[in-house]
């Protein structure tokens, strides 16, 4: 059956539409061209320094996995959710209190970065280095000193892949220089600081957390355009281990090569054969004839017989002609 409103009902109705009308109107452009710029949150870094940010710790998630993975002994994965800028103000607010939070050193950079690792997966991991199962591990408490030195190896471990992964771009060494299970009682800067914010989840069994990574907005300003720049060297330019995965990759798949002979058979010729009959396909057993791979010329061989069979041997290429004199 239907529900009819009251009158309270229908006035907070009302109220409702004129404040999302006025809201709608408030952050529509105007139409003389203007754009509002908010100078308490400008934006230092660009569009593309931060996809450089995004693609260069996509590869920092698949490092630190692989890492973590060894070190504790379980799955571990590890993927980047967000690249973005905030006040440092607004990341303390978005984390929870207490967790596990670390100002890192960026030496030789000016300032410091913050590390946070969230009690769901911390919790879980210090269960797992002493000897627990890591499964349904959940705390409504700050870590304490013991499970805390538990945890700075951890967060070492995470250091030196960042550390890793920045030398590409500048030769910077991220190193633990406070930590707190509060993080507003922790000094790493100012509440109106322009920071960077590298957030990830870590996945670790059935626990799912937050890893995030605050830069200052002021050391990537610093690095200039060597970030994109970097990001495009290092898409470019594979190490010697890349190379040999993708060798090794490359090595197992299976491709179909064909050697074939053409010829042309009279439609009366071809009605007319039958079981036993021979048919000359006009080439010359002398001859080269094309190999393919895939459907595309890269070879030339000659027929031979091998193991009561026909085969073909492929000839090596031919040496390329002298250059006449002048």
């Amino acid at each position: 059956m239907s529900k009819i409103l009251s009158q309270e009902e229908i006035d907070a109705l009302l109220s409702t539409a004129s404040e999302m009308g006025q809201s709608a109107r408030t952050e529509a452009p105007p139409a003389d061209g203007f754009v509002a710029y908010n100078f308490r949150r400008p934006d230092r870094v660009t569009k593309e320094q931060l996809r450089a940010l995004q693609f260069l710790h996509d590869r920092f998630a698949r490092n630190v996995a692989t890492s973590l993975s060894a070190y504790l002994r379980a799955v571990t994965d590890v993927s980047v959710t967000a690249v973005e800028q905030f006040t440092y103000a607004e990341f303390l607010a978005s984390l929870p209190d207490p967790t596990a939070f670390y100002a890192i050193s960026m030496s030789p950079l000016d300032g410091l970065a913050a590390l946070e690792l969230g009690p769901n997966v911390a919790f879980t991991m210090v269960d797992r280095m002493l000897g627990g199962t890591g499964r349904g591990v959940t705390m409504a408490r700050g870590l304490t000193e013991i499970e805390q030195n538990v945890i700075d190896a951890v967060v070492k471990l995470i250091l030196e892949n960042l550390t890793e992964t920045w030398r590409g771009i500048v030769d910077v060494r991220f190193r633990i220089s406070g930590r707190e299970t509060r993080p507003q009682m922790l000094q790493v800067a100012a509440p109106n600081e322009v920071v960077v914010l590298l957030g990830f989840e870590v996945r670790l069994g059935e626990a799912r957390g937050a890893l995030n990574v605050c830069v200052p907005a002021a050391a990537i300003e610093a690095v200039g355009a060597s970030f994109p720049q970097a990001w495009q060297r290092t898409r470019t330019a594979p190490s010697d281990m890349d190379r040999r995965v993708l060798a090794g990759s490359l090595a197992m798949v299976r491709l179909p090569v064909t050697a074939t002979l053409n010829t042309t058979v009279p439609a009366r010729d071809l009605l007319a054969l039958k079981a036993g009959d021979v048919v000359s396909l006009g080439h010359p057993v002398r001859s080269t004839l094309d190999v393919r791979v895939r459907g595309t010329l890269k070879f030339r061989g000659r027929l031979v017989a091998h193991n009561d069979g026909a085969a073909v041997r492929l000839e090596p290429p031919a040496a390329p002609a002298p250059a006449s004199e002048a």
